[in-house]
């Protein structure tokens, strides 16, 4: 089973983000859990809808918080963000399908997750908190 740990080297220090972060890798530990047990396919389905529209509802936060910040990158991450949807779909038409894609999900999940939150992510952390970190998101 592939795990995600949550590591103190994801928090921003946003609280909103750090929470919907911890969410996120709640959410694909569950995906790996059923996966792993073999639960049915009408459970599978509501997790991955579950994590696509909690992911959606994050992003849409992030971005709301990055904008507002005036964050330079702004359209380069949400078009990030947009390929991952698109991935995320795709994955989850090839399981629905009756493919074998239990690795190849969790693998992309927990390195996409990783990658963002350690990567792309830390980018828009000082406009969002500001000069000195003063200024606090909800």
């Amino acid at each position: 089973m592939v795990k995600l740990e949550w590591q103190d080297a994801f928090n921003t220090g946003i609280d909103l983000i750090d929470r919907q972060h911890q969410i996120l890798v709640r959410a694909i530990n569950l995906l790996s859990m059923g996966l792993e047990q073999g639960c049915e396919k009408d459970l599978m389905d509501d997790i991955f809808h579950t994590l696509a529209d909690y992911t959606a509802t994050h992003f849409a936060d992030e971005e709301r918080l990055f904008t507002e910040a005036s964050f330079p990158e702004a359209e380069a991450h949400k078009r990030t963000h947009e390929m991952f949807l698109q991935r995320l779909n795709e994955l989850k038409a090839k399981f629905d399908q009756g493919g074998d894609t239990a690795q190849e999900v969790l693998v992309f999940l927990v390195d996409w997750l990783k990658n963002h939150i350690l990567g792309t992510d830390r980018k828009y952390i000082p406009y969002v908190l500001g000069e000195g970190g003063l200024r606090k998101a909800v």
